[in-house]
């Protein structure tokens, strides 16, 4: 049995409020995402809309975080990039 569950779209004041609070953190030598990051909100008594709002954030900064892990790699090779760099443009 599969259930699928529909879950309203959020106020637009809602979803502002999401992400005021919820981002993504990158390492800083890398520039890689390291984590997700949730600061401390000002009133922790969330509203329904706020609480789902926060949730999606929360869910859409952990698939683009998946999908940037599967994304391969791009190499630069030395001699096209030492052509380029030596180019006059």
């Amino acid at each position: 049995m599969i259930l699928t569950l529909t879950v309203p779209e959020p106020d637009p004041f809602d979803r502002e409020f999401a992400e005021d609070y919820v981002h993504v953190s990158r390492d800083l030598a890398s520039g890689e995402v390291d984590s997700i990051y949730v600061e401390q909100f000002d009133d922790p008594h969330l509203s329904r809309s706020n609480a789902r709002a926060v949730g999606l954030r929360l869910l859409a900064l952990a698939d683009e975080w998946d999908r940037v892990e599967a994304r391969p790699m791009l190499r630069r090779l030395p001699d096209v990039d030492e052509r380029l760099r030596n180019r006059d443009v």
